[in-house]
């Protein structure tokens, strides 16, 4: 509904394309192995397969140890330089030619310049130590200096003389400081690295083996390179195809983004030449008589050797050995595969068309599963067959029942293909219900593009109203658009009042989402009486799910028999995840503040969309678990949800309105108040164009916040109070759970201005929504809200017995953020009270549980409120204010100016002005005489 993040779908925030995605871990070692650099010689080889990652990694290892100012001896070898004695020394040492001749032995130095080709080779007999010694001689003069990193890129193609000297040096090393940065193919070794292994060993060489990179990892590196998002389905082809491989995944990405098909059918991925070229080089010398198995084991989906005797009469376990051998396929158990995915799709691609479609012909005729032996049919077919195409659609509806949504689209278009041009209605009607499958996978764009080819040619009438409604759906135009879309659809509707039930079930949302509340709720209530007519469980339950969630959300008192009664309700195998029964209950629970009652329900939607395929469900749902996860203080889980709901963004419209409210909920509890408002300004210009009322208000709401913890409040209540006026103005309820901070914020803004009479009204307001919700978590608040009220007009007893009840309130509820801000505020107004040892106790319970979920905004007003108390540690000096103690503090503690700053949630300017009021009352110039002063008057702070 109005607060959940429905239909929408992420844009890369990565903008950085030289990021590297996924290696976060090992780029972590490598930043070790560069600090180890300055304590004495230290090795390391990467490994992986070609295209893994081993040269980015290597290149900002090498960039990072020039920021450190190490001294970079680098070369990265190709295949000629293999046969080129002494070039990969050239490539390390040539810079260096003069130099390091300097101070050498002239036998060392003859040898050097020789290796270089910068001399002449004397006509002596040769000292075959020379060389080496040379190079070692050379290391230590250059790490005395500062630290050296040797990097060496592709090491396998490192000529063998250069290996050979430079690991008799590299093994005599002991106390230099030298590091060594070696990436090398894992199925070819190189010379170097051999040798160091033999005679470093453990003492000083590591290995670190580059593995496929995972789903999550690829989607970020190919939104960032492509600019746009990937559909989770495609992105999962991807991601199989190329085995993990980020290099192999852009060549696949960008032959899609060429428009290059790769194959008969729409989800067939492209194959980049220079992949497939070398693929074809490895199955070439491969004995011919594995083709035909090759070709089965590529065309089924669990390739067995039974299948393969069934396909195959002349099928012998032996024609199969040359493909193991070479480790392109394995046998595990009777089950066959090939060792990557590329393998696969290569063999299969480079088969005729003609030879391809006769062995699916084949295939089709002996598997038993309904679904495989359909898409066996189609990819066996060369012609429109009415009966193959009705086979393939009643595949599609088995495929759709057990969720397999992606299935289902492909079996519907293979139906639409191989419809007779006589049909052409039966046609339309698979690709419309094609398009809708392609949107709940994941696959906007595709679904969007084939509802517009189709939109033209349909007449008034049932299925245009069908195309209209997913367009609606899928579009993500202006709010504006949508509903006058699906009024269209509404009317192309005629009779079919079940089509109707679902264009007045999205009606519903998209009215409120223009803040339409009365239109929405009429929508709901005209749906539930349509579907209740019909007598239609599936849509008697998304009707009544809709008007229940349409009521909560727009703060009407929860229906708890509407709840009741969806629970009651058992879910439809036709039902997407989201608009089951079960999860509309969850989800009314959700936005009626019972969050742990909600949490089962949408744990188990999100993993029943996650198994059905469902990625805008899950996406919806994760999100609203990340939420959830976040207010409970479950900071690890909130992560995980949220990764979880990024995975599944896709292309869905507008999706990162949800992220930047998470990720603005996660910066205003961190104190980072800049970035929050950045964001927030950001995803408003955003917002106010498409005229998404919900989204405008969320961050409008969400700014006025950052300007009261900046200490605006003036700002703050102007924003809260055109936000409040604007609810009741579009008629919203009394009980809206949702939307109570715009009350208690303004509360607080207007208690710091002193307008305490408009405080008092903004307070009357508060308590009857907190009773209306019926939630402890909202009567705390109105309760602290009262007692902030009493202690600005200076009754602090009062005030304190107030704090006392919302204490007691929030114990009946898990709610530690707005629990800990209750504690603050009360261990506040007890100082003022002189209650110093009360204070104390409650200032210091606050922090145990504001500290553990991150709000370091609160942390830190805690401990100010401490440091004024005078009994948790002693002042600094009687002669500065709090802030300017808690500044000299930090500093004895080694903290910068810019980490005081981020700390105390001060401007630079500010702690600089502290600064040098503490160095004035101390008579000192420094921090190191600051440091000392307070150590020589034995000041506690001097021990922080």
């Amino acid at each position: 509904m109005s607060g959940n993040p429905r239909r929408s779908g992420p844009r890369s925030r990565e903008g950085d394309i030289t990021t590297v995605f996924g290696r976060e871990a090992e780029s972590a070692r490598l930043e070790e192995l560069l600090d180890r650099v300055e304590s004495g010689p230290t090795a390391c080889v990467l490994e992986g397969m070609s295209g893994i990652g081993k040269t980015t990694l290597w290149r900002t290892s090498v960039e990072s140890a020039r920021r450190r100012r190490y001294q970079v001896l680098e070369t990265a070898p190709t295949e000629p330089d293999s046969i080129l004695a002494f070039s990969g020394l050239g490539d390390l040492f040539e810079r260096l030619a003069e130099e390091a001749l300097d101070g050498l032995p002239e036998v060392q130095a003859q040898a050097l310049r020789v290796a270089l080709f910068v001399g002449e080779p004397s006509d002596g007999s040769a000292d075959l130590e020379a060389l080496p010694r040379a190079i070692l001689r050379v290391l230590r003069e250059l790490s005395g200096a500062g630290p050296v990193l040797i990097a060496i890129d592709d090491e396998q193609w490192l000529d063998p003389a250069s290996a050979r000297v430079l690991a008799f040096a590299l093994s005599r090393l002991r106390e230099e400081r030298v590091g060594v940065l070696i990436a090398r193919r894992s199925e070819a070794g190189g010379a170097l690295s051999t040798e160091l292994d033999q005679r470093l060993g453990s003492r000083g060489l590591e290995s670190m083996t580059l593995e496929p990179l995972p789903m999550s990892a690829i989607k970020r590196l190919l939104e960032a390179r492509l600019g746009r998002s990937i559909s989770a389905p495609v992105l999962r082809r991807i991601h199989h195809g190329a085995g993990g491989n980020p290099l192999w995944a852009l060549a696949i990405a960008a032959e899609l983004e060429a428009g290059h098909s790769g194959g008969e059918r729409a989800g067939d991925l492209p194959i980049p030449r220079t992949i497939s070229d070398a693929i074809k080089l490895r199955l070439r010398h491969l004995d011919p008589r594995t083709d035909a198995a090759l070709l089965v084991v590529a065309a089924l989906s669990q390739p067995t050797l039974a299948m393969l005797q069934a396909v195959i009469p002349e099928f012998a376990l032996s024609d199969l050995e040359s493909a193991e051998q070479a480790g392109v396929i394995e046998n595990a158990e009777g089950r066959l595969r090939f060792t990557h995915p590329l393998l696969a799709s290569t063999h299969y691609a480079n088969t005729p068309v003609s030879k391809r479609r006769e062995l699916h012909r084949l295939l089709a005729a002996v598997i038993d599963d309904q679904e495989e032996r359909a898409q066996h049919l189609a990819l066996g077919a060369e012609a429109p067959d009415g009966d193959l195409a009705d086979t393939l659609e009643n595949a599609a509806n088995v495929a759709a029942r057990r969720g397999a949504h992606e299935s289902a689209a492909q079996l519907l278009q293979d139906a639409a293909r191989l419809t007779p041009i006589y049909q052409a209605d039966v046609q339309r009607g698979r690709i419309v219900a094609c398009a809708e499958h392609r949107f709940t996978s994941g696959e906007v764009s595709r679904a969007r593009d084939m509802l517009a080819e189709v939109m033209p040619q349909l007449t008034s009438g049932p299925l245009r109203g069908r195309a209209r409604l997913q367009l609606a759906v899928i579009s993500g135009e202006e709010p504006g658009a949508a509903i006058k879309l699906l009024e269209a659809a509404l009317e192309d509707a005629h009779e079919d009042d079940r089509l109707r039930v679902q264009i007045e079930s999205e009606l519903t949302y998209e009215a409120a989402g223009v803040g339409q509340l009365a239109g929405a709720r009429t929508y709901a209530e005209s749906a539930l009486r349509t579907a209740e007519r019909l007598g239609d469980p599936e849509l008697v339950a998304r009707a009544l799910g809709e008007l229940v969630l349409t009521s909560v959300t727009t703060g009407e008192p929860s229906r708890d028999d509407l709840v009741a009664r969806l629970s009651t309700i058992e879910d439809f195998a036709t039902m997407t995840t989201y608009y089951q029964p079960a999860t509309a209950a969850a989800m009314a629970r959700y936005w009626s503040g019972d969050f742990e009652g909600a949490r089962g329900g949408l744990e188990q939607a999100a993993r029943k969309a996650l198994s059905r395929g469902e990625e805008w469900d899950r996406m919806s749902l994760e999100f609203t678990l990340a939420g959830l996860e976040w207010e409970l203080g479950n900071l690890p889980l909130a992560e995980q949800h949220r990764q979880a709901a990024q995975e599944s963004m896709g292309e869905f419209p507008d999706a990162l309105t949800w992220l930047v409210v998470l990720d603005t909920a996660y910066a205003l509890r961190s104190g980072d108040l800049v970035a929050a408002r950045t964001t927030l300004e950001e995803g408003l210009s955003q917002a106010r164009p498409t005229g998404e009322v919900w989204k405008t208000a969320r961050f409008i709401a969400a700014l006025a916040e950052v300007d009261l913890l900046s200490g605006q409040p003036e700002t703050a209540h102007v924003r809260l109070k055109e936000q409040r006026a604007w609810l009741q103005s579009i008629g919203y309820g009394p009980a809206g759970y949702g939307r109570t901070h715009l009350w208690f914020l303004d509360l607080e803004a207007l208690v710091a201005l002193g307008k305490l009479d408009e405080a008092d009204d903004v307070l009357t307001e508060l308590r009857a929504r907190a009773e209306s919700c019926r939630s402890d978590n909202l009567r705390a608040i109105a309760i602290r809200s009262e007692a902030m009220l009493l202690a600005a007009r200076g009754e602090l007893v009062a005030a304190i017995d107030a704090m006392d009840r919302a204490i007691s309130a929030h114990l009946r509820c898990r709610r530690p953020l707005e629990h800990g801000r209750t504690l603050l505020e009360k261990g506040s107004i007890e100082r003022r009270a002189k209650r110093k040892a009360a204070a104390k106790q409650t200032l210091e319970q606050a922090v145990e549980l504001l500290e553990p979920i991150g709000a370091q905004i609160w942390v830190s007003r805690a401990r100010d409120e401490l440091s004024r108390i005078g009994l948790r540690r002693a002042r600094v000096t009687e002669g500065l204010t709090p802030a300017q103690e808690r500044v000299a503090e930090l500093v004895v503690a080694g903290s910068s100016n810019a980490e005081i700053a981020r700390e105390l949630h001060m401007s630079l300017r500010t702690v600089e002005s502290h600064l040098t009021r503490v160095y004035q009352e101390h008579e000192v110039k420094s921090r190191t005489q600051l440091v000392a002063a307070l150590a020589a008057a034995g000041d506690p702070a001097s021990r922080a």
